[in-house]
């Protein structure tokens, strides 16, 4: 220590101010002070320091402490510094030190390097009853310079206490220093004066103080850490026209005492980490204040990170204030972390200045240190053990929904300085904030750097500069929907994301309210939250102006069902609305695979359904599931799922079930059996195995059907030509309906019909009738699966996206019944002529039948209710049948016969229905769904016929029938009875 013109005091007694403040030649200066170490250092008392290098002029020193147990009159007054006269100046301090250092005790700072132009010093603790009053710095006159001031080391440093700084750096004009017992929550304002919160200076610094603050620079390589309230890490401080750091007072401050002088620069820069726990500490502080004056650069440069997460603490300050010109304020951030506190704690503060520069290349937020969160599960075991390592927790894989209300109000604050915030990665770092901003006045900006992200919670407040963004912009995160207000517009460029949260069930997304004007190129991708309401369009961002420069939206996967666009409203809104195709053009669209007619009947009703109502619909969720699909192909086979093919179809399986019948009911109405002419007649027939299937080709829906037929019947003659009969009989259905060899719906039934049969023959010629009908009950399950859509409920704190998660989807299948009814009538003419041996029978077939099909769903929202359609059908078959009989006694004979033949009917079935859960839609939407018959279907059987004692006669046949998409194969056998 060098003092020039003053006094040293030791603790606890107070000496006076040596020098007449009316002598104008008082003047005496500070040396130069160097101080080398290489070692460790510990300190075990209140107020020991580590290292203490200091140069006074015009008197000063290390002040003591004055206190007392009483109340009264009496006081304490301690004053440190040159009185009067010109005082003199601080010489240059320069510490070079290595080695860790560790001190125990309130103010026991671990390096104090200071120089003090017109007197000043440390002071001492002013405490008790007694009224105490505690004076640092010159008192009038011309005061002094303070000298450079130098700190470079390497080295640990740990504190443990109040107000216990790690490193001071101190260069003071015009009186000043340390004040006694610590430091408040630094604050001041552009001009120089007490603080941001009104706070008042924690020193006296006496009117008329005089003189420049030198040069202050800290080069710090070694982990820091403190744990007391106001314990700072780093702090460098130029100040002119006197001031310097406060004590413990409740509204301690840093800064200018007001006077006359300029402030010069104060550099430092840290190495390595910095973590300051307690309440109202600094990480890293630097300052160039003065009164009446200039004010001068600040670089701070955190190689590390910086964490600070007491309440009201701060990572990074800087500061440049006077009433004169102002330097610029620079801050660089290049560690991993950059943590501000809890409360009023901020990540990054800078205040005053003239063209200030923030570069962030951290993870930067204000939170504290004792969050409550969520994790992953599979996050949790690793988790447990990063909470076991040392050092400061960061819970990067904590989900930042979660989060949200533990961050401080602000994360970076700016005053009246021109404030430029770049956020950009270096190396392995994140370059990500996380909080909300406030940059004060001034010409302001915020660069959000490629590959860099920026995450605003309420508010980014740039006075009415520009937020610039060519990286990923979020508010909230993914997976949270919110608005965030920024003062200022808004650019987004080429390279630039903003990911935009989608809520359908409450139509909101997530939005930018600026206060000037917005210009978006880039990207805005889209992930989905909810989906039980259709897209309608959104504003996105509103300002004084807008530009669509050509952003872009993109949905997490492919969506072949959406065509998201933005456009421009009123010249001040981004909107986002979506400008999609039909269902029924993307159904067609080669790329589906699909060329079911009865496809594109289900992409029409879609359409129907979806333009009905909206955003409210009934069918929102399985609309927006199937425009999610990737590409045609995915929809059209989910369209195919989706139709009820079987419904329409069942008109199908009854009607041939009919056929069948008929056949068998005319098993004695043929051609009279040999030597048994009489024309009466019981039978009874059985169809073990009767296949049908249907294939229209590539891109079509398939059938294949197993009926199985049993009947009974008689008839008797009642005249000379007519004979009257009955017939009964029962078919099990077996249906299945697939695409592409899956599996879309399987059916099973039963169905009985009856029938009043009679024939009018005259010689060769005959006419036979039928009229009758049958009801039927069928039960099956479909596939309606459609593959599911997912969204990213959230990021981590560290932006890493939580696994995607499926949006609710509409359910896999439905089971599904169904009644039918059935009513007709045929009438068959021919004749039969005997050829010898042989027989010939031509025949004209003419049948008209009213069919009804009726059903229900259950199961999922794509379950149908098909409240009964009917068709009337009609067909005319003209045939041909040759046999013979073969004589194997007097009493038995075997008949062989083949026929062939041509069905002509009309070309579809139709069903009507609707998805039971869009029943009451406005103007009542329908699918209606049909399925082509062949026509003509070509007709051909075969047979043997044993006939033998006493009119028993047995037979098995052949009936196929063959059209351009249909087989049908059916084997029976029956036993009669003629008398």
């Amino acid at each position: 220590m060098t003092i020039g013109g003053g006094a040293s005091i030791p603790n606890g007694i107070p000496i006076p101010v040596v020098g007449d403040p009316n002598d104008p030649d008082n003047e005496a200066d500070g040396g130069k002070v160097t101080v080398t170490n290489d070692g460790e250092i510990i300190t075990h008392k209140d107020g020991s320091y580590g290292i203490f290098a200091q140069s006074i002029g015009g008197g000063g020193g290390y002040g003591g402490t004055v206190s007392s147990d009483f109340a009264g009159s009496d006081s304490f007054a301690l004053s440190l510094g040159g009185k009067g006269g010109n005082g003199g100046d601080g010489g240059d301090v320069r510490v070079e030190v290595s080695g860790s250092i560790e001190t125990f005790g309130a103010r026991a700072h671990g390096v104090v390097a200071q120089s003090v132009g017109g007197g000043g010093g440390v002071g001492g603790d002013a405490k008790g009853k007694t009224s105490n009053a505690l004076g640092i710095g010159g008192l009038g006159g011309n005061g002094g310079d303070g000298g450079d001031v130098t700190v470079i080391r390497t080295g640990t440093i740990t504190t443990h206490g109040v107000d216990a700084v790690a490193i001071i750096a101190q260069s003071v004009g015009g009186g000043g220093g340390i004040g006694g017992a610590g430091f408040g929550r630094f604050g001041a304002t552009a001009d120089g004066g007490s603080g941001i919160d009104n706070n008042t200076i924690g020193f006296n610094t006496f009117a008329g103080a005089k003189g420049n603050g030198g040069t202050v620079t800290i080069q710090q390589d070694g982990e820091i850490v403190t744990d007391g309230e106001r314990a700072h890490g780093i702090v460098a401080q130029a100040v002119g026209g006197g001031g310097g750091l406060a004590g413990t007072l409740s509204a301690g401050a840093a800064g200018s005492g007001g006077g006359i002088g300029d402030a010069a620069a104060a550099t430092a820069t840290a190495m390595s980490q910095v973590w300051v726990k307690g309440a109202s500490s600094y990480a890293m502080f630097g300052q160039s204040a003065t009164g009446i004056g200039d004010a001068h650069a600040v670089t701070l440069t955190a190689g590390d990170s910086l964490f600070a997460q007491g309440a009201g603490s701060v990572a990074a300050y800087g500061e440049s204030t006077a009433n004169g010109a102002k330097g610029n304020i620079t801050i660089n951030l290049n560690g991993h972390y950059t943590i501000g506190g809890a409360g009023t704690g901020v990540a990054a503060m800078l205040v005053g200045g003239a063209n200030n520069a923030l570069t962030n290349h951290s993870l930067l937020y204000a939170m504290g240190a004792t969050p409550t969160f969520e994790i992953q599960a599979a996050d949790i075991q690793a988790f447990q053990t990063f909470l076991l390592a040392p050092g400061p927790v960061v819970p990067t894989n904590a989900i930042l929904e979660s989060l949200l209300d533990d961050f401080s109000p602000l994360a970076i604050t700016g005053t009246s300085g021109d404030d430029h915030v770049d956020n950009s990665r270096l190396g392995d770092t994140l370059g990500r904030v996380i909080g909300n901003i406030d940059l004060g006045g001034g010409d302001n900006s915020f660069h959000n750097f490629a590959d860099a992200s920026m995450v605003g919670l309420k508010t980014i407040d740039l006075g009415g500069g520009l937020f610039t963004n060519d990286g990923l912009y979020t508010n909230q995160g993914i997976g949270v929907v919110a608005k965030v207000d920024v003062g200022g517009g808004f650019k987004q460029n080429l390279s630039g994301d903003f990911v935009t949260d989608v809520d359908l069930n409450n139509q909101i997304t997530d939005a930018l309210a600026l206060t000037a004007a917005g210009d978006f190129n880039g990207e805005a991708p889209l992930n989905f939250l909810s989906i039980d309401k259709l897209f309608t369009e959104y504003v996105v961002a509103n300002g004084s102006g807008m530009t669509d420069s050509g952003i872009a939206a993109k949905t997490l996967h492919p969506a072949v069902g959406f065509n998201f666009q933005f456009r421009v409203d009123g010249g001040t809104d981004l909107v986002l609305y979506a400008d999609n195709p039909t269902f029924l053009e993307l159904a067609q669209d080669p790329g589906s695979g699909t060329t079911d007619p009865g496809v594109f009947q289900m992409a029409q009703y879609l359409d129907d359904v979806e333009a009905a109502s909206t955003p409210d619909n009934p069918m929102a969720r399985l609309i927006n599931m199937l425009r999610f699909l990737p590409n045609e192909e995915e929809l059209g086979a989910a369209l195919t799922r989706l139709t009820p093919h079987y419904a329409v179809h069942t008109f199908n399986m009854i009607n041939r079930e009919a056929d069948m019948m008929l056949e068998a009911a005319r098993e004695c109405t043929g051609v009279p059996a040999y030597k048994n002419p009489d024309g009466r007649c019981v039978w009874a027939t059985i169809s073990p195995q009767a296949e049908y299937s249907r294939d229209a080709g590539a891109g079509t829906t398939s059938r294949d059907d197993v009926l199985k037929t049993m009947s009974l019947g008689g008839i008797g003659e009642i005249g000379q030509n007519w004979s009257l009969g009955a017939t009964i009989g029962r078919t099990e259905f077996d249906s299945k309906i697939g695409f592409n060899g899956d599996l879309l719906s399987e059916t099973t039934g039963e169905a009985w019909q009856a029938y009043a049969l009679a024939k009018y023959t005259n010689k060769n010629y005959f006419v036979d009738f039928a009229l009758g009908g049958g009801t039927g009950s069928f039960k099956g399950e479909r596939d309606t699966h459609i593959d599911p859509a997912f969204y990213i409920p959230g990021e981590t704190l560290a932006g890493d996206y939580l696994d995607e998660v499926m949006l609710p989807g509409i359910g896999s299948s439905v089971t599904y019944t169904q009644k039918t009814a059935m009513f007709g009538g045929s009438a068959r003419l021919g004749f039969t002529r005997e050829m010898g041996a042989f027989y010939l029978q031509p025949t004209v077939q003419f049948d008209a039948r009213w069919l009804r099909v009726s059903g229900t769903e259950e199961g999922s929202v794509a379950a149908f209710n098909f409240d009964g359609s009917a068709n009337t059908y009609y067909s005319a078959t003209p045939a041909i049948e040759i046999g013979t009989d073969i004589a194997l006694s007097d009493i038995a004979s075997l008949r062989v016969y083949g026929k062939a033949g041509a069905e002509f009917s009309n070309k579809e079935w139709e069903i009507e229905g609707r998805f039971a859960a869009a029943e009451n839609l406005p103007g009542n939407p329908a699918l209606h769904l049909t399925e082509a018959v062949d026509s003509p279907l070509y007709r051909v059987g075969a047979g043997l016929e044993l006939n033998g004692v006493n009119g028993v006669g047995m037979s098995v046949r052949y009936n196929g029938a063959f059209g351009e998409t249909v087989k049908q194969n059916a084997i029976s056998a029956s036993l009669k009875v003629s008398f």
